[in-house]
């Protein structure tokens, strides 16, 4: 696959892949998504890699979806079924992909890590965050719930109710934060955030790999056999939030720079 929203470079042994598409801030849609999954199991099928590592390019990981193609199509009768839904879904198996991948896979945040970036990167097996990085389930913020598996995986990493903190409020968790509360390995400033993950990521890369997959195969059947279960219960509520009137209104006032007059329709 020709690769026109990410970078994929393999480098003593580790494949970086760096989300890049400037004018979104990488917003999650689904070509990023359908690329993302691409150069995953690019990745994880080349016997040469034997860790990745995930990033952004510019000043956001990654801003979540893309709020303005949302607006653009919101109307149109099938937009959850056909758009929203799908998107979902596909975002979560990649979650869910990561899970079950044999090769360890390191997530490196600089800057904002909103909605389904923040999912995205609390996904992966290791994360290092530069302190200007801010972990947002900005969901809330236009009527949706959590995805990309948020809803699954941040209860059983951090308990309901902080998770539910998270999600209710849609507040921006610092770096440091995320430290204290165990989803993050190590606070490093900007500059230092690469090399650090990169040095992290080469050391795993010369040990032993067989025994790293075996015990992600180990916490899979600890943690996450529910798990594609669920994926199908989030679709359909997300679904059910896309149809609604607060959505659509949620959209238009983070367009319009506005606070949102929900009515919980």
């Amino acid at each position: 696959m020709e690769f026109k929203m990410l970078r994929f470079v393999v480098e003593d042994a580790v494949a970086v892949i760096t989300l890049d598409y400037a004018p979104t801030l990488n917003a999650l849609d689904m070509n990023l998504a359908l690329e993302l999954e691409a150069a995953l199991k690019q990745a994880e099928e080349d016997d040469a890699v034997k860790v990745v590592v995930l990033t952004g390019a510019g000043r956001a990981f990654c801003g979540g979806g893309d709020i303005r193609f949302m607006k653009a199509h919101c109307e149109e009768p099938d937009f959850a079924d056909t758009s929203m839904g799908p998107l979902a879904g596909k975002l979560s198996e990649i979650v869910l992909y990561i899970k079950k991948m044999k090769k360890l896979v390191i997530c490196a945040v600089a800057g904002a890590a909103a909605g389904g970036g923040c999912n995205l990167a609390l996904g992966c097996d290791f994360v290092f965050a530069a302190d200007n990085a801010k972990f947002l389930q900005a969901f809330v913020g236009i009527a949706l719930i959590p995805d990309t598996s948020g809803g699954y995986m941040l209860p059983r990493a951090i308990g309901t109710h902080r998770a539910m903190d998270m999600f209710v409020t849609g507040r921006p968790v610092s770096a440091q934060e995320c430290f204290e509360l165990g989803l993050v390995k190590e606070v490093t400033t900007v500059e230092e955030l690469m090399p650090k993950a990169m040095a992290f990521a080469k050391k795993l890369a010369a040990e032993p790999t067989l025994a790293y997959a075996n015990m992600k195969k180990m916490m899979f059947v600890s943690m996450y056999q529910g798990f594609e279960e669920f994926i199908k219960a989030e679709v359909a509520l997300q679904n059910e939030c896309a149809n609604s009137a607060d959505f659509r209104e949620g959209i238009t006032a983070f367009l319009e720079k506005r606070k949102a007059k929900f009515t919980g329709k």
